[in-house]
């Protein structure tokens, strides 16, 4: 599962994240340029780190890699209170978000239950080593 939620994190990269009113922002653009978000007061793009963390201990420290992906995906939501995007000949009203915002949302819940299910695995393992 967790192979799946990195494809899905990769593909969103690829696909329509936001569309605004001048322009189709890919994934890739947004995790480029997300940093930036504070400067608007959004805060969104920091999620990446923590499903990234997520991700990498899913299997080794699924406890922490839960809340990582429990904090990052509540820190992904607040993306729908995005309304302007900031650029070079001012702001652009945002219209929508497409399918790589979605998938991108996705990977939190699938990295998630994976870390669940690993922290399953090795307490089911435990009392037999």
């Amino acid at each position: 599962m967790l192979s799946l939620t990195v494809v899905a994190y990769v593909a969103s990269l690829l696909l329509t994240a936001i569309v605004d009113s001048h322009e189709v922002l890919l994934g890739g653009g947004v995790l480029l340029l997300g940093w930036l978000g504070p400067l608007t007061g959004s805060f969104a793009w920091f999620a990446n780190p923590l499903l990234i963390f997520a991700m990498y201990f899913s299997k080794e420290k699924p406890s922490a890699a839960m809340v990582a992906a429990f904090f990052g995906f509540a820190l992904a939501l607040t993306t729908f209170g995005i309304k302007t995007i900031p650029s070079d000949n001012g702001y652009y009203t945002v219209l929508g978000f497409g399918a790589g915002c979605y998938l991108w949302l996705a990977c939190f819940p699938a990295v998630f239950i994976a870390s669940f299910l690993s922290s399953r695995k090795s307490t089911a393992l435990a009392p037999g080593e």
